[in-house]
């Protein structure tokens, strides 16, 4: 008896069929596992990592599998087994493992894009809306106390295309422009400061009824506006920004003037009404 016959029956045939079976039942339960037990239910990182062990696992069973099968064939037909069937197994099993590599179902690893906004003093801005518009996708995120704006749960594909940007904060110019993010690394853009803010209000006397011609004047300044007949006046201003101080003053020749000091926290102001006085109250 030569040796090649000799190693063909070294092992019975039900051997070779139960390493088969095994096999093919452990790659089942791989696919299965990863499916319902892990996909979807823990951290992106942690599936990254489960994925290629169980991915390792798969190739091994899927080497017995292929392996028991064909020596199950050549005992059966009697065929004598060379280095080739030997090791057919094994080598099928590595071209599996790349195979599952791509055929298993993983999802993209997603990471986070923090978007910080100063403005021209290089001061946080601390309020607004910030939309990115990707390919396929829009995403909206309000701007914090800290001038960032956090995008989570970004796939890592979606930064590789076009992206447009749009930043939108009272008091500041809106920003809006595409851009190729390339990476995660977090962003900082200045958004500049709007070139006019708008005061509305009303002067009344102490029975409500509106005064007409009065002067409302930004002390210091040149700025001012009059009011018409129902009272009412608007104050467009320039040079000024989100966080300054303005005094306003009234004027009128029968009411006595009256200051009012105010802190610009929005683009468009309205409600800054006055009450004045007659001169001649006592």
């Amino acid at each position: 008896m030569n040796r090649k016959n000799t190693i063909a029956k070294q092992l019975p045939t039900s051997t070779y069929i139960i390493i088969s079976v095994t096999g093919f039942l452990v790659s089942l339960f791989c696919v299965y596992y990863y499916l319902h037990n892990i996909q979807g239910n823990v951290s992106e990182a942690v599936s990254q990592k489960v994925f290629y062990l169980i991915l390792i696992v798969f190739g091994i069973a899927a080497s017995a599998l292929v392996f028991g099968a064909m020596n199950s064939y050549g005992a059966l037909s009697g065929q004598k087994l060379d280095t080739k069937f030997q090791f057919a197994g094994p080598v099928v099993g590595v071209l599996l493992v790349v195979w599952g590599g791509f055929a298993l179902p993983k999802t993209a690893a997603k990471q986070t894009i923090a978007i910080r906004f100063v403005n021209d003093k290089q001061t946080p801005v601390t309020n607004g809306k910030v939309t990115l518009y990707f390919p396929h996708f829009t995403r909206e995120e309000a701007i914090n106390e800290k001038g960032t704006a956090v995008f989570s749960d970004i796939n890592e594909d979606d930064v590789n295309g076009s992206v447009k940007i749009d930043a939108v904060s009272d008091g500041y110019a809106r920003l809006t422009f595409d851009t190729v993010l390339k990476s995660f690394a977090p962003l900082q853009l200045k958004l500049s400061t709007a070139w006019t803010v708008h005061i509305n209000g009303q002067v009344t006397d102490a029975d409500d009824r509106p005064i007409k011609d009065v002067e409302v004047l930004v002390d210091g300044s040149r700025f001012y506006a009059k009011t018409v007949n129902n009272g009412t006046y608007s104050l467009h201003l320039a040079d000024y920004t989100i966080g300054d101080e303005i005094s306003l003053v009234t004027s009128h020749k029968d009411y006595k003037d009256k200051m009012r000091v105010i802190k610009i926290d929005k683009a468009q102001m309205a409600g800054v009404d006055f009450v004045l006085q007659p001169l001649n109250a006592h």
